[in-house]
């Protein structure tokens, strides 16, 4: 566990963790700058008084994060839906057009072993109706395949945010734990000093 000592407004506090003293000092940083931000903004305010608003804005910042993160894990399950029809759709494409090659293909040896079998005239149209039919199949494979390369590129993107996402409301977590720590320990060293007082 790691032990750091940082300043939050002026006053030492010394941060337990499992986490690098550097992400403790940037969580204290963090701190100390909302602190300071409530307190420049409005100087008659206690500094527990600050904690707590303090408190209040990085859960703000943690819980719409977290919205944020829905969201967009949202977005990523309806792509992989989109995605799979479309892998679907091009799977069928694909057995089609082989069906479609193959009977073409089977279509030009009966062709060329038979001159009996009918008009050449007619037997070049059913070639060339088969040539386009496999042509139409092989574009819009193509045109599916490209729609699937875009999509997977966006769910690769959202993946990336969602991931982006949850580590900052893991932060934010901490954040606000850092902050609660620092509230209490202020409102210790407040009764440490009206106790005093009392004396």
């Amino acid at each position: 566990m790691n032990v750091v000592t940082v300043f939050i407004n002026g006053i030492e506090y010394n941060l337990k963790g499992d986490e690098q003293e550097e992400y403790l000092h940037k969580v204290a940083s963090y701190v100390d700058k909302k602190v300071k931000s409530i307190i420049k903004n409005n100087s008659k305010l206690s500094t527990s008084s600050a904690a707590v608003l303090s408190a209040l804005n990085v859960a703000d910042d943690m819980l719409k994060a977290k919205e944020k993160e829905e969201q967009l894990s949202g977005r990523v399950d309806e792509l992989e839906k989109v995605g799979k029809v479309y892998e679907d759709q091009i799977n069928s494409l694909r057995k089609q057009l082989k069906y479609t090659e193959e009977l073409n293909a089977e279509f030009k040896v009966k062709l060329k072993n038979s001159n009996s079998d009918g008009p050449l005239k007619e037997k070049d149209e059913k070639i060339k109706k088969l040539e386009e039919e496999i042509k139409i199949i092989k574009e819009t494979a193509q045109k599916y395949m490209s729609e699937n390369t875009k999509i997977a590129a966006q769910n690769k993107e959202l993946k990336f945010q969602v991931q982006s996402g949850k580590y900052k409301i893991i932060d934010l977590q901490h954040k606000l734990e850092e902050n609660q720590i620092s509230l209490a320990k202020e409102r210790k060293n407040r009764n440490a000093l009206l106790n005093d007082g009392v004396k």
